[in-house]
């Protein structure tokens, strides 16, 4: 009401028009709106059910090969896809215009190719060697336990949300904490320093590690599908979605229309602040004080820069 008052007089008819207007539209097409909602929902959910039953058939309906191979297939192709994509980026600095958005301007233009083939190799085997075991255990842990993850309808759009939530915060909270241990000066050496070989790192050192802070970082991800079982699909989502994070975050770039990488990229300039992939629990820790002085930095040079 006190906003009607402040308006002019002619003002307030329009107002009360399209108010009453709003009503009435509510009141007659709110329940058809909410039925072709629902009908939506029905025929995409009838969809993609369809769908996934087809993916089922391709793998035959056999849980070794759907949970083995399909968790493998959801961690090898996007990040073999991506991280190739990087590696011809950054080996051959083309297209040019991708060099605005580099974190560490300068740095692997192009990147040694010694260097990229030793970090192939390490890679490899920490998904082939430490990874793929663990999952073959992982499969038959769950047949012993009869933990299998259910594989028939797909799961709801709420269910997966939430899991997805859940998997997100518990991962978030752990890896701050593994990853602070994995600093402390009894362990840095021989855990976590390899990792650090790359103080501007390139999308593939994501997996650039040591075996033993390999399965480390593997606790995180793997404890929150742990906590709720969730459906098939929702791993493969989930492994998918950590891995093309990870690219992410090591890439080296700010990619447009995504989070920043720059936090991550600062922790491996630094190598003593930014332990967490969000500033949430650095934030309450204090641990991206020396951050937010170098943004604060780089955005005095800026200014200067453009007077």
């Amino acid at each position: 009401m006190e906003l009607l008052k402040r308006l002019g007089g002619w003002q307030r008819p329009s107002l009360l028009l399209l108010a009453a207007t709003l009503l009435v539209v509510s009141v007659l097409y709110g329940q058809s709106l909410t039925t072709q909602l629902k009908q939506f929902r029905t025929a995409s959910s009838v969809a993609l059910d369809s769908q996934w039953k087809k993916v089922l058939a391709l793998f035959g309906n056999d849980d070794f090969y759907l949970y083995v191979v399909g968790i493998l297939l959801s961690i090898q192709i996007p990040f073999w896809s991506f991280g190739i994509l990087f590696m011809f980026v950054d080996y051959y600095n083309w297209p040019r215009w991708t060099r605005k958005y580099k974190l560490q301007p300068g740095t692997h233009e192009p990147v040694d190719l010694n260097r990229l083939k030793e970090t192939i190799q390490v890679v490899l085997i920490n998904q082939w060697s430490v990874s793929f075991p663990l999952l073959i255990s992982s499969y038959f842990m769950k047949k012993f336990t009869n933990t299998m993850p259910v594989i028939d309808d797909l799961p709801s759009l709420q269910r997966f949300i939430i899991d997805f939530i859940i998997f997100i915060i518990v991962d978030e909270i752990g890896l701050y904490y593994v990853h602070r241990l994995m600093h402390h000066p009894k362990l840095y050496s021989w855990v976590h320093k390899k990792h650090h070989e790359w103080p501007a790192p390139i999308a593939i050192t994501f997996v650039y590690s040591t075996r033993i802070e390999f399965v480390l970082n593997m606790i995180p991800v793997v404890l929150g599908p742990l906590m709720t079982n969730p459906h098939l699909f929702t791993l493969w989502a989930w492994y998918a979605f950590v891995h093309l994070r990870g690219l992410k975050n090591h890439s080296g770039y700010h990619i447009p229309g995504l989070t920043s990488s720059e936090e991550h990229n600062y922790h491996h300039m630094m190598n003593n602040a930014c332990f967490s992939r969000s500033p949430f629990l650095d934030g309450i820790h204090g641990t991206d004080k020396g951050f937010r002085a170098y943004l604060a930095r780089k955005e005095l040079e800026k200014q200067q820069k453009n007077e």
